[in-house]
């Protein structure tokens, strides 16, 4: 297959278990960059949040925020898959709310944090007393349940209760915990990177994906290289055509030059 995108998760994926990227594996995405390969950050992060721990020339795009967001590095310029309506947002808050340790609003660069005072030096983390506090659009939510053995409930109540949401739950690897995860209606990373896809015209079995959490599943199941790292969660390996060195050994770049043999390749 003559792949031409390579996209890739953030955390325990692309950045090592301190939140850095080495530099080899920087150098080395800039090179694959460089011969024409797309190369696509897939990740739950906000723009902010991205570029705290990574220059984002190393990107041709970003899909931001679990799919809501595309954001083309080159011009700058934001294309929007949706966001969650404000009354739907309170609605779930005003229910849940009492069952929850913190419950986060996230936009295209800050994670609005509601229960839990987090008293961030990072200014993309607001810890916010109320929803009424945020005067722009809300991209995703993240709820954090104090019971963590209701998380399925809680998950089938959501999904039967709001058609315009998008509930999930989410596992990162190297944890045990979950928490459930709220998106527009019809958006996850799959189908974002399907819809750049179509942008760049490039087919999904044209791509390469890494992943290591359970977000990064739907992905995995998709495109034509799906590769685990290491260190991810067994279901997500399960479900790759390939695994990869992990986050902590240059497993991307490792993966990369051993599947595309980087020095025979000519220019895209």
């Amino acid at each position: 297959m003559n792949y031409k995108l390579i996209a890739m998760d953030f955390d325990g994926t692309l950045l090592r278990d301190d939140k850095t990227i080495s530099e080899n594996t920087k150098n080395i995405l800039k090179l694959y960059k460089d011969l024409g390969y797309l190369i696509v950050g897939v990740t739950a992060r906000t723009l902010k949040s991205i570029k705290a721990v990574v220059p984002v020339d190393i990107f041709n795009y970003l899909i931001i925020n679990n799919g809501v967001s595309i954001y083309n590095v080159n011009d700058d310029s934001m294309i929007y898959q949706g966001t969650i309506d404000i009354n739907d947002a309170k609605d779930i808050t005003n229910g849940i709310e009492d069952y929850c340790d913190q419950i986060d609003y996230i936009t295209d660069n800050i994670y609005y944090t509601y229960l839990q005072k987090k008293k961030s030096n990072l200014d993309f983390i607001k810890d916010i007393d109320s929803i009424d506090e945020i005067d722009e659009q809300v991209a995703r939510m993240n709820l954090f349940l104090k019971d963590k053995s209701k998380v399925n409930d809680y998950y089938e109540l959501i999904k039967a209760r709001y058609k315009d949401i998008n509930c999930f739950i989410m596992q990162d690897s190297g944890s045990t915990d979950k928490w459930l995860v709220l998106n527009p209606k019809g958006v996850n990373k799959a189908n974002t990177l399907k819809e750049l896809g179509k942008m760049e015209n490039i087919s999904l079995d044209e791509m390469i994906f890494f992943g290591d959490g359970l977000n990064d599943l739907e992905v995995m199941k998709e495109v034509g290289l799906s590769v685990a790292m290491g260190n991810a969660l067994e279901v997500i390996k399960e479900n790759a055509k390939d695994i990869a060195k992990s986050n902590n050994e240059d497993g991307i770049v490792d993966f990369l030059d051993k599947k595309l043999n980087r020095q025979k390749v000519k220019k895209l």
